[in-house]
């Protein structure tokens, strides 16, 4: 057995409790919030919310529909600011350098965790340099395979070890959480996967539907639209619980997989040293963004679920998210290349 077994299984049991924990952190930080010497207004000027990625993806959707709920509740413009490249490390270590006013906010992903494992000179410290503000949001992998592929998850493993080589698995990019899933199943489970990288999951879809690959984890919102026109065949996903997107596919935990739970996850930050007062206003506002019926039933119909909290739970998250990659990215020889 694996020492990063062991973690992850310890991680996943915790999960549901960090999830359901998210008491308003408006609660939370009160005695906190009696001991701050007075603050000058607060906000006095628009507020940047920097997405370390390309437009239209995931973390800008969510940035986009937020910001106008964001911008009600504290009174002053938010502008998303879209700072790409480097992996999010260029968009990121910008944050982590701004001053710590509440103007300068960041809105990132998994890589925020993954990268302390892939890049071993980064910039800044993902645990050290930033306020959580609040968990946005979660998304489970889905597995897929081509129609006429295995049935499930103990029929793929069967196949890779039958087939020379074994099976050919995309992802999104190096390091990316579909990459991570598939590198965690090969560890698990002894069988020949190899990765093969793309720059895009669009891109990897399109050789896993012409049978250049054999399977991919992806996430639901692009695709589970392939699943629903038979064009793809979804056997697993990797969260702790069904998805209500595709409730009649089970989890790799009910396929014998226990403590198998990679999920992407999305948080708001701000850099660290940011006055409690500023963090607990800004949890507040995007707390009661992310629950307005219509955001979550949009995040609802791609797979992701909006998972609000205190930010003491998305610093508890992300630092249990450095340790668990970087100890499968040591174990399994994970280059960012």
């Amino acid at each position: 057995m694996i020492v990063r077994r062991g973690l992850l299984a310890s991680f996943s049991r915790g999960l549901p409790a960090l999830l359901s924990r998210g008491l308003p952190a408006t609660l939370l930080a009160a005695p906190a919030l009696a001991q701050q010497p007075a603050l000058a207004p607060w906000p006095d000027r628009p507020i940047t919310v920097v997405v370390p990625y390309a437009p239209a993806g995931a973390t800008d959707i969510i940035a986009r529909l937020m910001a106008p709920h964001l911008q009600t509740a504290l009174g002053q413009p938010v502008v998303i600011e879209n700072r790409g490249g480097a992996a999010t490390r260029l968009g990121t270590e910008a944050v982590a350098r701004a001053r710590p006013d509440g103007n300068t906010l960041l809105l990132t992903a998994a890589p925020l965790a993954i990268n302390v494992g892939l890049f071993p000179n980064l910039g800044y410290d993902p645990v050290r340099d930033f306020a959580p503000i609040t968990m946005v949001m979660t998304n489970p992998q889905v597995l897929v395979v081509r129609p006429d592929g295995p049935a499930d998850v103990a029929a793929l493993l069967a196949a890779a070890r039958q087939k020379p080589g074994g099976l050919n698995f995309g992802s999104a990019a190096p390091g990316s959480m579909g990459h991570l899933s598939m590198e965690l199943l090969a560890s698990r489970s002894g069988a020949a996967l190899t990765h093969v990288a793309y720059r895009s999951s669009a891109a990897a879809l399109t050789d896993l539907l012409s049978g250049t690959l054999d399977g991919m984890f992806d996430n639901p919102s692009t695709a589970l639209p392939l699943v629903r026109d038979g064009k793809l065949r979804a056997i697993a996903f990797t969260g702790p619980t069904r998805s209500a997107a595709a409730p009649e596919v089970p989890t790799m935990v009910e396929q014998g997989f226990a403590g198998f739970t990679t999920l992407n996850w999305y948080g708001l930050f701000a850099p660290v040293g940011t006055p409690a007062p500023i963090i607990a206003r800004l949890n507040a506002a995007a707390t009661a963004a992310l629950r307005r019926p219509e955001i979550v039933a949009r995040l609802a119909a791609d797979g992701t679920e909006a998972t609000p909290g205190a930010p003491e739970v998305l610093g508890a998250w992300v630092a249990r998210e450095v340790a668990l990659w970087s100890a499968l990215i040591r174990e399994r020889g994970i280059s960012a290349e």
